[in-house]
């Protein structure tokens, strides 16, 4: 069959699931808070300043519901999973000059969290087959000024966990879980995502499992943790004291009743929404492994409850020819298969960083004056599967794509298979 970018007929001229999934249970949880006229988390409050006013709190409810979900004792909402990165930093007691271990691997703010906190981000290579952080190379990254590691599970795979907890533990070092991807996740053992470091974060922006448009989660099971986010989320308020009374510098970082309810009712699909995904993931896994050179991403061996925010797939070009991957990208959009290839450059790679200095004593701030800059392109060389990743290698499949019909996944595999078969002619036809 001819190429669609070749003038061919697609395989797929419908689209995929829109994402957002809205039904009327949405728009009647909204309205409902609309017309109580009670828009914020401490229309509630008793206090004599908080507007006080009876019922429920719907972010609380949320919280309650969520908590129960990841079975992990506390959880707070906030604006953004950025603002729940942030206040983890404080919380955990993040210094000037002190250095966190991270990924290279994952969205910005898993670094610009560790700026902002005067903190200086260290990067370890990821995994070749997981694209989460090598646990493998976290110890050797360690110095006398290590404070901290924030690991990320990629795509809704499970970091190696025990290992950086037993790294972790060997060093007195604290670890904020990145769960960004991991809504609904969980590990044998009833161990789940949101629990398996000393405080974690969740995402509710509008691409990820659970979305209010934005939207983000602090969860914790240590109770100094909890309260010092409660409180940094609260503009520095401590639950004891009056209302214009702030023990510590926070920020405004709550989340609205809007927000709230809307979670709520969403929260109710999540499960449904993952085990489509998990039935689609499975389908186009099986379909793929006779493709040469494309092979996903494969779940942590104890999961449980595996999730799909992305399928990551690594693609050989060896084995097509050595067709560049934009090419194939490209050929399977006109097929009408939206897949990408995700991060373009690792973050050490991030323009800001040609505007980060460091004073004497090693702390970063965000300045356009010149002054020592550590050589993050240095990282080009310590992290040779990042660069693969983000240059040749990696393809993503995005979780509305699996929330289709098998026929649906189905259709992404014929296109694999199709442009497989058609490599001769995308390795002549240039980028134009």
């Amino acid at each position: 069959m001819k190429l669609a970018i070749s003038g061919g007929k697609p395989i797929r001229a419908r689209k995929y699931p829109q994402w957002p999934e809205v039904d009327r249970s949405d728009v009647r949880s909204v309205e409902s808070v609309v017309k109580s006229g009670k828009w914020w988390l401490y229309a509630y409050s008793k206090d004599e300043f908080a507007m006080s006013g009876e019922g429920t709190s719907r972010v609380e409810a949320f919280e309650k519901a969520f908590a129960e979900l990841q079975h992990v004792r506390f959880a707070y909402a906030t604006s953004s999973g950025t603002a729940s990165l942030e206040i983890a930093c404080r919380a955990i007691g993040l210094k000037p000059g002190d250095e966190v271990i991270t990924t290279p691997y994952t969205f910005v703010t898993t670094s610009t969290c560790i700026l902002n906190a005067a903190a200086i981000p260290v990067y370890v290579d990821i995994d070749p087959l997981t694209y989460n952080m090598d646990a493998r190379l976290v110890e050797r990254a360690i110095t006398s000024r290590t404070r901290a590691i924030i690991p990320v599970h990629f795509g809704g795979v499970f970091a190696d966990m025990d290992a950086l907890r037993a790294i972790a533990s060997g060093h007195d070092l604290k670890i904020i879980e990145d769960a960004a991807h991991s809504h609904g996740a969980s590990l044998t053992g009833n161990r789940w995502a949101g629990t398996l470091g000393d405080i974690a974060i969740f995402s509710l922006q509008e691409s990820k499992l659970l979305t209010a448009g934005e939207g983000g989660l602090i969860t914790t099971n240590d109770e100094e943790l909890a309260e010092l986010s409660w409180s940094l989320r609260h503009c520095g308020r401590s639950r004891a004291g009056k209302w214009y009374e702030h023990e510590r510098v926070g920020w405004n970082s709550r989340m609205t009743e809007l927000q709230g309810a809307l979670l709520l009712s969403q929260l109710s699909k999540l499960q449904g929404q993952n085990a489509r995904r998990r039935r689609n993931a499975q389908v186009l896994s099986r379909g793929l492994t006779g493709i040469p050179g494309i092979t996903p991403n494969p779940q942590h061996p104890q999961t449980e409850n595996d999730v799909y925010y992305l399928l990551c797939l690594r693609y050989d070009s060896a084995q097509w020819d050595d067709v560049p991957r934009g090419r194939v990208v490209k050929a399977l959009n006109a097929e009408g298969i939206p897949v990408t290839e995700g991060y373009c450059f690792p973050l050490y790679e991030n323009p800001l960083y040609r505007n980060v200095a460091f004073n004497a004593q090693g702390s970063p701030y965000l300045t356009g004056r010149p002054g020592p800059i550590p050589d993050f392109r240095a990282y080009r060389e310590t992290c040779p599967v990042t660069e693969r990743a983000c240059r040749s290698e990696a393809l993503w499949v995005a979780q509305n794509l699996l929330l289709g019909k098998e026929e649906d996944t189905q259709d992404i595999v014929r296109a694999f298979q199709k442009v497989f078969e058609n490599r001769a002619e995308l390795r002549t036809k240039g980028e134009g």
